[in-house]
């Protein structure tokens, strides 16, 4: 388990949303594009900030969501194609 720090206002960085879900930060923004994840607001550089619950919320979604379109675990597919590798 890793540890996560946020901000002293509770909210995350693109790429602490990323590291929350073992993704990267490509597919943060990708979730935001499509709808799956909002920003809670912008950091002092004008960065996107969320809330670690709005990320796993949206994992979850886009996860269940492939899984009902594919039958398909992506994760489990990536994991495979690692240790294949």
């Amino acid at each position: 388990m890793t540890l996560l720090i946020t901000r002293g206002d509770g909210y995350v960085t693109t790429a602490q949303a990323a590291q929350m879900v073992h993704v990267s930060p490509v597919t943060i923004r990708s979730w935001v594009l499509r709808g799956h994840l909002g920003k809670r607001g912008l950091d002092e550089h004008g960065h996107a900030l969320y809330h670690p619950d709005d990320v796993a919320a949206a994992e979850k979604r886009v996860r269940d969501n492939g899984l009902r379109t594919s039958g398909i675990d992506p994760r489990r597919q990536r994991r495979a194609m690692r240790q294949a590798a």
